[in-house]
């Protein structure tokens, strides 16, 4: 039966030359745009996604474009000893569940030259390697507020360890970059000695962003007075209290004199960290499904004319014994043979620019999938009319 459709769509090739070129073309559009958005939600899924659900940021940045520009350091102490007051009171309200103070940790703050130009530095490692990695200063909460899971090892401990080395965590892009099998207990260099204690999977600083090279390092290893990133974990719901409180302890206090408040909300960060690639994503698919569906408007009246067309052919064929299967079958199968033959040209295209990766593989199946679907519902209709053909009327029509 195959045979017989591939020569009827032959000797009717101009006739389906024109819907062969437009699936052909919709076929590369869909391909690209799937690809466009099975890459997006691979990367959202990857590890080293921090978990911000539920997390406010707040602190304070100094008059002066946060450096404190006129204050003096004794003046800077007391604003940044003011906030740690500020942040105590708030770790007595009921629905704070706990408070970190880090720097460089907290996810969608800032574009990613930032991170590098503020947190990067270079470090050496006991078997004589120098890598540059992004620092990320922690305390003992941030475990909790982010939900930070380690891949092996245990959390940053408190102060020193028994050999006088602080303690750090390394990403697994560091620990793959340095070459390293067994990252626990080795020694780095940078400015002091640390000792790996525990290896995370990545601390992704945005959400489509790639998972940086990085350290975690214990808050009392460096401490910037002109910025504190202080972010709280809080019962669901209860955003506004926060922020109430927090305003009230914040002018209170007399920290408006000299900083400036921050408080936020990291789902609302979240959100417009993802924006720009969602709405990549979404220029593409937009357009893609008013082609997808405006070309099936136009199969489906390309099959529905031609099936009014061959009336007389299929109630000889009826004639002959012909069921109704039969030729809804060969109706539907002219149609999904196009859509195979128009799937080839971009999948030779998608061998020549894209790589055979997982995602790409997936696209290409998906896209094909969709492609079928396409085939089959815009030729069921149009072949379900011709399966009730009656040979009589149609002979007297003709």
């Amino acid at each position: 039966m195959i045979g017989h459709v591939v020569k009827m769509l032959w000797y009717n090739r101009r006739k389906y030359s024109g819907v062969l070129i437009e699936q052909v073309l919709i076929f590369i559009i869909l391909l690209v745009s799937m690809i466009s958005l099975l890459e997006a939600i691979c990367k959202y899924r990857e590890p080293g996604l921090i978990n911000t659900d539920n997390v406010m940021i707040f602190g304070y940045m100094l008059h002066g474009g946060g450096g404190g520009l006129g204050m003096s350091m004794e003046e800077q102490r007391e604003v940044a000893c003011t906030m740690e007051f500020i942040a105590d009171k708030l770790r007595e309200k009921p629905f704070v569940e706990s408070i970190t103070l880090s720097a460089g940790l907290a996810p969608y703050m800032r574009a990613e030259r930032y991170y590098a130009d503020m947190y990067a530095d270079t470090v050496r490692t006991d078997d004589g390697k120098a890598v540059e990695v992004i620092r990320k200063f922690v305390d003992n909460e941030a475990q909790k507020v982010f939900d930070l899971k380690l891949e092996e090892g245990i959390w940053l401990a408190e102060g020193t360890l028994e050999d006088g080395s602080y303690p750090t965590i390394l990403s697994r892009q560091l620990v793959d970059k340095l070459g390293w099998e067994n990252a626990i207990g080795r020694k780095l260099y940078m400015g002091c000695t640390f000792t790996v204690v525990g290896v995370i999977a990545g601390v992704r600083q945005s959400v489509f962003m790639d998972n940086p090279v990085a350290m975690l390092i214990p808050t009392a290893v460096w401490r910037q007075l002109g910025y504190a990133e202080y972010c709280a974990k809080i019962k669901p719901g209860y955003e506004d209290e926060f922020h109430f409180y927090y305003s009230k302890e914040f002018k209170r206090t007399g920290l408006v004199e000299n900083s400036v408040q921050i408080c936020y909300s990291m789902d609302e960060l979240k959100k417009g960290s993802m924006l720009d690639t969602i709405s990549s994503v979404s220029m593409q698919a937009i357009p893609t499904v008013f082609l997808l569906l405006f070309a099936f408007i136009g199969t489906f009246g390309l099959f529905w004319l031609n099936s009014k067309k061959r009336k007389v052919e299929f109630a000889l064929r009826v004639v002959v014994g012909a069921t109704r299967n039969r030729l809804v079958s060969l109706v539907v199968l002219e149609s999904l043979i196009l859509s195979v033959m128009a799937a080839l040209p971009g999948i030779l295209l998608f061998c020549f620019v894209y790589e055979w990766t997982a995602v790409h593989v997936m696209a290409v199946g998906i896209t094909f999938v969709i492609m079928v679907l396409f085939s089959v519902f815009s030729a069921w209709w149009p072949a379900y009319q011709v399966s009730k053909v009656n040979p009589v009327e149609a002979m007297r029509d003709e």
